[in-house]
């Protein structure tokens, strides 16, 4: 038997689940006295994540959006430090720890 590869032959893709499970991340910018939260990475749909955002936001008393920042789409914003809240809002929607990165 030949163990070459067939240049015809199609190449597997990688399961559309793994890639839906990118890594997200939360980190905080301050501007002088102001911070903000930001939450990227988070696949589900728009609708979904207004309606968290609404939650959140009701909850810590903020405001917030969702918005493009730099080159990624859907980041949340919050306004204040609430990296804390997020991570803990996250493992309690099912998110798994290992896919939460925490910057600074």
């Amino acid at each position: 038997m030949n163990n070459q590869l067939n240049p015809f032959e199609p190449i597997e893709q990688p399961n559309q689940d793994t890639i839906k499970q990118s890594h997200i991340e939360i980190w905080v910018e301050t501007c002088g006295r102001k911070k903000n939260t930001y939450v990227s990475g988070w696949n589900i749909s728009e609708n979904l994540l207004k309606c968290h955002i609404k939650v959140i936001k009701k909850k810590n008393g903020c405001n917030g959006t969702l918005k493009s920042v730099d080159h990624l789409d859907n980041v949340i914003q919050l306004q204040g430090d609430h990296s804390d809240y997020m991570l803990d809002y996250l493992k309690s929607n099912g998110i798994d720890n290992k896919m939460i990165h925490v910057k600074g």
